[in-house]
């Protein structure tokens, strides 16, 4: 009975040694918002590309995202939610993950509106938001905050 104890008690200490190596693995990541392109528009609303860019800086392991929530906002006006799910980044690689985010006009005031469309290099696009990744253990959030200013950087 001793044994099979022990057994389990290093079971666990072994998945969470894992859970931790994983869960430094994630903070090694590193987010960028590398672009944000209007796709399609209408009267009612303007269709936007939202690129995120994803580094895993580790050189070993891959960053398996399980799911990412966030919302951007223009000029510190909330325009919409950006979601995606199970991105893989492989050790040492950038990967570049499209959203598609519709907008509705009513959103939008003139000013920032105006500045959107002509491709303003006042833009002051922002995103925040949180990362979850799967561990042996559980899911692990963690927070993303990134921002990008105009349509040249």
């Amino acid at each position: 009975m001793k044994k099979l104890v022990l057994l389990f008690v290093l079971a666990l200490f072994a998945a969470a040694c894992a859970s931790v190596q994983e869960a430094k693995n994630f903070a090694n990541c590193r987010y960028a918002l590398r672009s944000v392109e209007i796709a399609d528009y209408n009267l009612n609303s303007l269709s936007f590309d939202v690129y995120v860019g994803i580094t895993n800086q580790n050189r070993k392991d891959a960053a398996a995202i399980k799911k990412f929530e966030g919302s951007l906002t223009m000029n510190e006006v909330p325009v919409g939610d950006v979601k995606f799910e199970n991105v893989r980044v492989e050790p040492g690689a950038t990967k570049n993950q499209k959203v598609n985010l519709t907008v509705p006009m009513k959103t939008f005031n003139s000013k920032l509106l105006g500045a959107v469309s002509m491709g303003s290099g006042t833009v002051d696009y922002h995103l925040t938001g949180t990362a979850y990744f799967d561990t042996p253990l559980g899911e692990v959030p963690v927070p993303v905050d990134i921002g990008r200013v105009g349509s040249a950087n």
